[in-house]
């Protein structure tokens, strides 16, 4: 699978509906290469992105720390 793909099974989950309450609407509307105003669909797309480019564990877990930082 590629990461467009793996991004797009993921938003389909009815937990990032429920758990952090971005409307189908909205996850609808999401895209892998472009900026998403939900801060979670951005930490989801650098963990698909740190595994695709076979980033590390911590190189990956340092991009979600700058990501909520910015938060």
């Amino acid at each position: 699978m590629t990461a467009e793909e793996i991004f797009q099974e993921v938003i389909k989950s009815p937990e990032l509906q429920s758990i952090f309450q971005i409307s189908k609407e909205d996850l609808e509307r999401e895209h892998f290469d472009k900026k998403s105003d939900h801060p979670v669909i951005e930490i989801v797309k650098a963990i698909i992105n740190g595994q695709e480019n076979h980033r590390g564990k911590d190189a990956i877990f340092q991009t979600i720390q700058k990501q909520i930082m910015q938060l």
